[in-house]
């Protein structure tokens, strides 16, 4: 699945991480706008444990970062868990590549909104105190 997506967001500056360490190593080094996270890493590809401690880790790392959780088709409970702890959207596998994309488009597009209403409060704020303190 690394690789399909890979070669399915090259519009992207894709990095691919294998396990919770490589995720973690890669949110700190390019503090990404969107990650896509399979809840199923090793060393239990079976269970959701490690994909969900790798989740409250990015989100205390990147708190802006959206994270789109990619699970199992039974496993909608965990989906919906990752939800409620900050995750911005889960999709079910099996992965339509061209469903996930629009996903990745979209959180993309929230991530640019965000940052420019940032700026823009910033930029309030700082007219603000210049105007009240002549």
């Amino acid at each position: 699945m690394q690789k399909q997506f890979k070669w399915s967001f090259e519009a992207y500056n894709v990095v691919i991480a294998g396990d919770r360490a490589e995720e973690i190593d890669a949110v700190r080094r390019y503090n990404p706008a969107v990650v896509t996270l399979d809840l199923g890493l090793p060393p239990d590809p079976a269970n959701a444990s490690e994909g969900l401690a790798t989740l409250k880790e990015i989100i205390v790392l990147a708190p802006r970062a959206k994270v789109i959780v990619v699970t199992g088709n039974d496993d909608r409970e965990n989906a919906i868990k990752t939800i409620a702890m900050g995750a911005y959207d889960f999709y079910q596998k099996p992965v339509d590549i061209d469903i996930l994309n629009l996903i990745v488009s979209r959180a993309f597009q929230l991530a640019e909104l965000e940052q420019e209403n940032a700026k823009i409060t910033a930029k309030a704020r700082t007219a603000v105190r210049y105007y009240c303190c002549q």
